[in-house]
C-alpha cells in the first residue's frame, strides 16, 4: 500500500511540474521582425549624412503596427566604444501618431521626416575611422485586438568615415 502511494505521488510529481516550470520560450511576435540598417557609403569627415533603419515584417501574414515619429534611433559608436551624439543642441519632435499595415516580406522605413528634428538621424562625424551604427525601433503591434509594445533593436552594422 505504501510502494503504491508513493508510486501514485511520484507520477503526480512528474505531471505537475512541467506545468509549474518557467516558459523559457521565445515571444513568437519578436520572430516575425526584422530591424536593420540601409547601407552607409561615403561618408566624409565633418560632412553630414543620413542614417536610415528599416523594420521587415519576416511573417507571411500583414501586421498592423502605430507608432511615433521617433519609432526609429540611431546608436553610433567610435572604434574605442564610445557613442557619437547628435550634433543640435535642441532636438524637436512632434507628438504624432501613424497607424500602418506591413506586408509580408515588406520593409518600412519611417524617420519621422518633417516631424522631428533631422538631428535624430542625421549625423556630422568629425574623425576619420571606423565606425558602428546600431538601429532601435519601438512601435505598439495589433495582436489579435490587443496593442503590444515592441522594442527591438538591430546588430551592429560597421562603416567608414574618410
Amino acid at each position: 500500500m505504501i510502494k503504491l502511494n508513493v508510486k501514485i505521488m511520484i507520477l503526480i510529481l512528474f505531471l505537475i511540474l512541467p506545468a509549474c516550470s518557467p516558459n523559457n520560450e521565445k515571444d513568437p511576435s519578436n520572430s516575425i521582425f526584422q530591424v536593420g540598417i540601409d547601407e552607409i557609403e561615403n561618408v566624409k569627415v565633418n560632412k553630414p549624412f543620413q542614417i536610415v533603419g528599416y523594420l521587415k515584417n519576416s511573417s507571411k501574414k500583414k501586421v498592423e503596427i502605430s507608432h511615433g515619429s521617433g519609432m526609429f534611433s540611431y546608436e553610433i559608436y567610435n572604434e574605442a566604444g564610445e557613442r557619437i551624439l547628435p550634433n543640435g543642441n535642441v532636438l524637436l519632435e512632434h507628438a504624432i501618431g501613424y497607424q500602418v499595415e506591413i506586408r509580408s516580406g515588406e520593409e518600412y522605413r519611417n524617420n519621422g521626416q518633417k516631424q522631428r528634428s533631422k538631428e535624430y538621424y542625421e549625423f556630422v562625424i568629425h574623425q576619420p575611422g571606423n565606425y558602428k551604427v546600431k538601429t532601435n525601433v519601438e512601435f505598439m503591434m495589433n495582436n489579435d485586438g490587443k496593442q503590444k509594445k515592441m522594442s527591438l533593436s538591430s546588430e551592429s552594422k560597421e562603416f567608414k568615415v574618410q
